[in-house]
C-alpha cells in the first residue's frame, strides 16, 4: 500500500469516527460515512477497485446491520472494522467472507480506543467547566473542540495509519500462508455472520410472530423468484395496507404505517 493511500484511508477513518464532528457530527459522519458499506466504497475508490471495496464493505455491514450504541455503549467499532478491515482484505486479496473474520477483531480493538476517549474526556469536561466559571472563552473552546479532537486524531488516525501502512504487507503474507482448509472454514464462518446480523435486526423489528410471514414472502420473492428490491418493496407496502385496512378492520384514514 502506498503512503498516500494509507494516509487517506486513515484520515477518512478519523473524519467518520463517532467522536469527530467535522462531517456533520454523528448524523452524517458516523451514521453515514462511518458505516462499513460507505467505508468500503471510499476505500475501494482510494485503492482503485470500487466494486471490490463495496462488496467487502457491504458484507461487513451486513454483520453489523443490527448493531446500535445505546448511551454510547459501543459493542463493536464499525468505523475501524469498515475502513481498516476492508483495506486489509483488499490488499490481501481474500474473499469477502474471510474479510468478515478479519473485521471482527479490528472492531473490538476500535472499541477500546472509544472507551479510552470517553474516559479521558471526563477530565476534559471538568477543566472546561472550570474555564466556563472563570469566563475564559478561549480556554473553554480549546477544551471543548481543540484538545478532544487532537486526542481523537491520535486515537483514530494514528492506529489506522500504522496498521494499514506497516501491517498490510504482514497481512498479505499471512493470507498467502493460510492453508486451503482454514480458508474454507473462515469462508463458512464469514458466511454465517451476516445472517447473524440480519437475525439481530429482525429481532428488533418484528414484535409479533405473524409478521414473520411478510419477511418470508419478501425473501422468497427476491431470493427465489429474482424480483427486484423496488417491486418487492411496493408489494410489501400493498400487503401491509391490506393487513391494516381489511384484516384489522381499520378505516383507510385510520390506517398508518
Amino acid at each position: 500500500m502506498a503512503l498516500w493511500q494509507a494516509i487517506a484511508i486513515a484520515f477518512f477513518a478519523y473524519l467518520a469516527w463517532i467522536a469527530t464532528p467535522w462531517l456533520g457530527g454523528q448524523t452524517i459522519g458516523y451514521q453515514a460515512f462511518g458505516r462499513p458499506l460507505i467505508a468500503g466504497t471510499i476505500v475501494g475508490l482510494i485503492l482503485g477497485d470500487v466494486k471490490t471495496g463495496m462488496i467487502i464493505g457491504a458484507t461487513i455491514n451486513a454483520m453489523y446491520i443490527g448493531a446500535i450504541t445505546p448511551g454510547g455503549a459501543m459493542a463493536a467499532d464499525l468505523n475501524f472494522a469498515g475502513y481498516v478491515g476492508t483495506a486489509l482484505a483488499m490488499i490481501s486479496h481474500v474473499k469477502p467472507e474471510v474479510a468478515i473474520t478479519l473485521a471482527v477483531p479490528l472492531g473490538l480493538v476500535g472499541t477500546f480506543t472509544w472507551q479510552l476517549f470517553a474516559t479521558v474526556g471526563v477530565f476534559f469536561a471538568h477543566i472546561a467547566d472550570k474555564y466556563a466559571e472563570e469566563g475564559n472563552t478561549k480556554g473553554l473552546t480549546f477544551m471543548v473542540m481543540g484538545l478532544p479532537q487532537i486526542f481523537a486524531f491520535i486515537l483514530r488516525f494514528v492506529p489506522a495509519f500504522l496498521v494499514l501502512y506497516f501491517g498490510a504487507p504482514i497481512a498479505q503474507n499471512m493470507a498467502n500462508l493460510i492453508p486451503a482448509w482454514l480458508t474454507n472454514a473462515l469462508t463458512v464462518i464469514g458466511g454465517l455472520l451476516p445472517a447473524l446480523g440480519m437475525a439481530v435486526l429482525l429481532k428488533m423489528l418484528i414484535k409479533d410472530v405473524k409478521y414473520i410471514g411478510f419477511f418470508l414472502l419478501g425473501f422468497i420473492m427476491v431470493a427465489t423468484l429474482k424480483i427486484q428490491i423496488l417491486p418487492a418493496s411496493v408489494i410489501g407496502i400493498a400487503l401491509v395496507l391490506i393487513n391494516l385496512i381489511y384484516i384489522n378492520n381499520k378505516k383507510p384514514e385510520e390506517a398508518s404505517l
